[in-house]
């Protein structure tokens, strides 16, 4: 059973500033939830995010305890203080202080275990610690590292390298054949064959229902610390960059290499062969048909610098309303 006491124990170990409030300290803790489903047997956060709706938010929370972003807590008047009913632990990182501390008390333990449905070939490798789902199956040659997760229903096809505490969600195919054509003298449509792997380094993630496809001669590449999420499409001989984050729905055109710490929008559409510069944020929707520089945000079909984007809109805003008179 954790109580309140508990978490109040951890926090204060680790100096962090807390305003107590008349909370009963024996209270029992449930877990975590959202500041407006919580109960008084829940802990939550609030980040700056929020501003604008935090002091609304404060007052009815029934919550016991709130992470609160200092931000916030500084411009706070002192009648809104007494109102609150939660004890208030400050953070100048609220949602890193609120995950860390949901980490040390309420960190689900999986364990490793390979279901009996799964299929391993024999010259696969596995390491320790690692877990592999229902019906999913390990073709020839595969390697995995330790404290791996792999989910039900996977397919991970031969050759592919898979490092450390990767996790990979269910229904995701790793390895497949590229969708690679050349015409023959008939002009038919021929596959090109494909010879590479697929490798993926240390601490990345893949969601549900992504598909990463082999290189056709070279391999395709993501670096440690990669964060995939559902319905990705990774093309043949792609490269994704360390601490990267690609978001649902994008699409990824064979040979497009991603830089370092990238952010791709949801249903994000990149163009086969474009290079994407490091520090840069596709926005939502957009469509990538050439190279983007290191550190650039880009928005629209085809993408521009964000900049351009908004003059483009400010534009069509205006001819609208000229239309409409």
């Amino acid at each position: 059973m954790i109580t309140l006491a508990n978490i109040l124990d951890y926090f204060k170990k680790e100096s962090l500033q807390i305003i107590s409030s008349n909370v009963e300290l024996s209270k029992t803790i449930i877990g975590p939830r959202n500041i407006d489903d919580a109960t008084a047997n829940h802990i939550t956060f609030i980040s700056s995010k929020y501003k604008e709706t935090a002091f609304q938010k404060l007052i009815v929370a029934q919550a016991s305890l709130i992470v609160l972003d200092s931000s916030i807590f500084y411009i706070l008047d002192e009648q809104t203080k007494k109102n609150i009913k939660a004890v208030l632990v400050i953070s100048d990182t609220p949602k890193n202080t609120f995950v860390d501390c949901l980490n040390v008390f309420f960190k689900e333990n999986e364990q490793s275990t390979v279901h009996p449905t799964a299929i391993i070939h024999a010259s696969s490798k596995i390491g320790e610690n690692t877990s592999i789902g229902s019906y999913t199956t390990i073709d020839e040659n595969v390697t995995i590292g330790k404290n791996c997760s792999i989910g039900a229903n996977t397919h991970i096809q031969k050759g592919t390298i898979i490092g450390d505490n990767v996790v990979i969600r269910s229904n995701v195919t790793i390895g497949n054949w590229g969708f690679g054509f050349v015409k023959d003298e008939a002009g038919a449509n021929v596959n090109f064959p494909h010879y590479g792997n697929v490798v993926i380094e240390d601490d990345v993630q893949i969601g549900s229902s992504t598909c990463v496809d082999r290189g056709s001669l070279g391999d395709t590449i993501i670096k440690k610390g990669v964060k995939i999420d559902n319905l990705v499409h990774v093309a043949h001989n792609v490269y994704i960059g360390e601490n990267s984050l690609i978001i649902a729905c994008t699409m990824i055109g064979g040979s497009t290499i991603i830089g370092d710490n990238c952010w791709v929008a949801p249903s994000v559409t990149l163009r086969n062969g474009i290079k994407i510069g490091e520090n840069t944020t596709l926005g939502m929707g957009c469509i990538v048909t050439k190279d983007i520089p290191s550190n650039a945000t880009v928005a629209g079909a085809p993408a521009m610098p964000i900049e351009d984007y908004k003059k483009l809109l400010k534009i069509q805003k205006q001819l609208i309303e000229r239309k409409d008179e």
